[in-house]
């Protein structure tokens, strides 16, 4: 059994791009409340948080007032970040990009958007990475590149932020009116991106993500997410494949303001379910996988596969607030057809994962408690 406490005050889910002053991102140019505090009534009141992902052949960039874009470079055959966007037919790409946040002060972030362009596009996910080389939270190694480096990877490390994977739609994901969630200045982010191409032509991927500012901020937000250590998938034998489901447990401190909860998994998993409990009383409010019903909180059209997670919302006044002894429970289903084990890490191909990534606020630190069960 495998213990860990979370410290996610600081977490968020996104990315920026520069204009070319700014190198390679595009420019554009509070203390929180107690937990057990009173929540202001204008947050109470304001609409969000929303989900939504609208069919559109490009990301604009945001005003200077309004935020941010990331954005990767054209491909370029005589620059050694930019040679690397092709994909050739029939095949198949990992690459990270790096990119240090232009913010010179902690930035509250309101809202985020994503577009990959059609064609290539498999998925990509943001990490947020701490200055110069160490860990992440779930102890796998960080390593730091300059700004702008674009380099073959199957992986990236740091803290996992955001993921998506449709192509050729403008997703965007908001936060309650008045609610931020706070970048550092000059934070490190790696977009780890995969790339197919079944075509029979050559094509060149490109990636925006755009971060918003939050507006009249009067509680900083925080992520919930678990990172269950204890994943080991065994290998298929000739009784069949090898299957696995690891469980945990998390808490937030009473009064906290749950807005959003979604998972993350790689292709081995079948399923994974996050859970609310009270009382006694256990509620699913997330299911990725097959189901003949999901949740009623869960967006419609969302929790199909591992690559289409499950995102539930709750909306304003009460949110899901909880209370003293509640806490959220989590599992992930394993099915093994390879010749060796599958086991915990980032690398999509070989490795899984089983979080359960949520938003709320007042930030506030996350404990988490995980365990597996192999079948």
């Amino acid at each position: 059994m495998n213990y860990h406490t979370l410290i996610m005050s600081r977490v968020a889910i996104g990315v920026f791009v520069l204009a070319a002053a700014c190198g390679s991102v595009a420019c554009s140019g509070g203390a929180s409340a107690a937990a057990t505090g009173g929540v202001d009534a204008a947050v109470e009141a304001s609409p969000g948080p929303s989900y939504t992902a609208q069919p559109g052949s490009d990301l604009p960039i945001p005003s200077v007032a309004d935020g941010f874009q990331i954005v990767t470079p054209d491909y370029d055959p005589n620059n050694v970040n930019a040679s690397k966007m092709v994909v050739d037919p029939g095949g198949e790409i990992f690459l990270c990009y790096y990119v240090t946040l232009p913010n010179d002060a902690e930035f509250d972030v309101g809202s985020f958007q994503s577009w990959m362009s059609p064609g290539s596009s498999h998925h990509f996910i943001v990490y947020q990475q701490a200055a110069g080389n160490g860990t992440n939270g779930a102890g796998l190694p960080v390593i730091a590149q300059p700004s702008g480096t674009i380099q073959d990877c199957p992986t990236a490390t740091g803290n996992w932020l955001y993921a998506t994977s449709t192509p050729g739609e403008v997703i965007t994901s908001t936060m309650p009116d008045g609610v931020g969630l706070p970048f550092p200045a000059g934070q490190a982010i790696v977009l780890n991106m995969h790339f197919i191409n079944a075509g029979t032509t050559t094509v060149y991927p490109k990636v925006k993500f755009n971060i918003l500012r939050a507006k009249n901020v009067q509680y900083k937000a925080a992520a919930l997410v678990s990172f269950n250590r204890s994943i080991n998938v065994p290998a298929a034998s000739a009784s069949g494949p090898g299957t696995q489901t690891v469980n945990g447990t998390c808490t937030v401190p009473a009064g906290s303001k749950v807005f959003s909860m979604s998972t993350h998994t790689h292709k081995h998993a079948t399923a994974a379910v996050v859970n609310f409990v009270r009382g006694g009383t256990t509620t699913e409010i997330v299911h990725t996988g097959s189901a003949t019903a999901y949740p009623p909180m869960q967006r419609t059209g969302t929790g199909t596969d591992w690559e289409h997670p499950g995102v539930s919302l709750w909306p304003g006044p009460e949110f899901l607030t909880t209370q003293d002894g509640d806490a959220f429970t989590y599992s992930c289903a394993y099915v093994n057809t390879a010749s060796t084990p599958v086991t915990v890490g980032e690398t999509a191909a070989s490795n899984e994962m089983c979080m359960m990534v949520g938003y709320f606020y007042p930030a506030a630190s996350v404990s988490c408690q995980d365990t597996a069960s192999t079948n």
